[in-house]
């Protein structure tokens, strides 16, 4: 399972609770948006820059943020405080300038700011979110439990054409033994002295026309005509096959308490919005029609070896690597994110 980071909860949070439509408008007793909200400061002072105040506070917040960065390497406090001093100098010097009233830098500051509160707000949410042990069964039972990952346990021979694979399956026809043939013909490195062996693997960890051709096979056979991928032309004997049995509920219990915590900021968004008085003026966008072979994506389910984090959301996926030549052990290529 992905590790969870609270900095893109709120990502999610307001990702899945939908965009608000133009003539959303719902009357409601919500907080005025006309002036920016004001945090001031509070507490011990350490310095003045031009009787602007630097609190105490400010001090700690940016000491523990630089110390984390650096591993613990702890940074004195009178650099910290000369630090924001020279933050301060800089941002009154900006403010001096009248960039302010520019309404591209001003929207920059209110974006910052918005992400800073919308960031508070989420962590108080779910610091309060009471999660069950019912709920963190049930989000197992509708994820996790269901779970079945098969794996296999197979040999190949890789050679560069297709003439030359044939003429292996001729030879295994004539009763030549498999692991002799990989170790004289085979082009993979990782497997060539090990008689072409794979060990075990699941399908995601092989192109496709690999790992389709060794779901086809029974335990034991050898494919009768080459499969071609994109790192050769492949000769394979499936071995063995097992199911792999979900994670225990234990073992995940706290990624499902981090999901379930997420899927209540959610919902708590939505009520929000429901709740709010919001005038979209952009008009909705045309809905595209899915194409007719995209498959339907599945929800991903937490993994045994994740370790725990904080509720949050996954950033956008990336686009799936490009498949690597064939690693020591295995000609693998890696998963697409989900």
């Amino acid at each position: 399972m992905s590790n969870y980071s609270l900095a893109t909860a709120v990502t999610l949070a307001l990702l899945a609770s939908g965009c608000d439509k133009p003539g959303d408008a719902n009357k409601a007793n919500t907080p005025s948006s006309k002036a920016p909200t004001e945090v001031a400061a509070v507490g011990e002072v350490v310095a003045t820059v031009n009787g602007k105040p630097i609190s105490k506070a400010a001090v700690e917040i940016l000491s523990t943020e630089v110390n984390e960065r650096r591993g613990g390497n702890n940074i004195p406090e009178d650099k910290i405080v000369e630090e924001l001093i020279k933050r301060e100098l800089l941002s009154q010097e900006i403010a001096a300038s009248g960039l302010l009233k520019d309404p591209k830098f001003a929207a920059k500051i209110e974006n910052a700011q918005r992400m800073m509160l919308s960031q508070a707000a989420a962590e108080e949410y779910i610091s309060k979110a009471q999660v069950t042990d019912a709920e963190l069964k049930k989000e197992y039972d509708e994820r996790v439990g269901p779970m079945k990952n098969a794996e296999y346990k197979a040999k190949h021979i890789l050679v560069e054409t297709e003439q030359t694979a044939k003429d292996i399956i001729a030879k295994l026809a004539k009763g030549e033994k498999f692991d002799a043939l990989a170790k004289k013909f085979s082009k993979d490195p990782g497997s060539k002295d090990k008689g072409g062996d794979l060990g075990w693997f699941s399908p995601q960890q092989m192109v496709p026309p690999f790992s389709e051709a060794v779901i086809a096979l029974k335990n034991g056979e050898t494919t009768r005509t080459p499969v071609q991928s994109q790192f050769g032309w492949h000769v394979i004997q499936r071995e063995e096959s097992r199911e792999q049995a979900p994670p225990p509920f234990d073992s995940v219990k706290d990624q499902l308490r981090n999901m379930v915590q997420t899927k209540k900021l959610q919902e708590h968004i939505t009520d929000l919005q429901a709740k709010a008085k919001i005038d979209n003026k952009l008009p909705p966008k045309p809905a595209e029609a899915p194409a007719a072979s995209a498959p339907a994506a599945k929800p991903a389910a937490p993994a045994p070896a994740a370790a725990p984090a904080k509720p949050a959301a996954p950033a956008p996926a990336a686009a799936p690597a490009k498949p690597a030549v064939p690693a020591p052990t295995k000609p693998v290529t890696p998963a697409p994110a989900p």
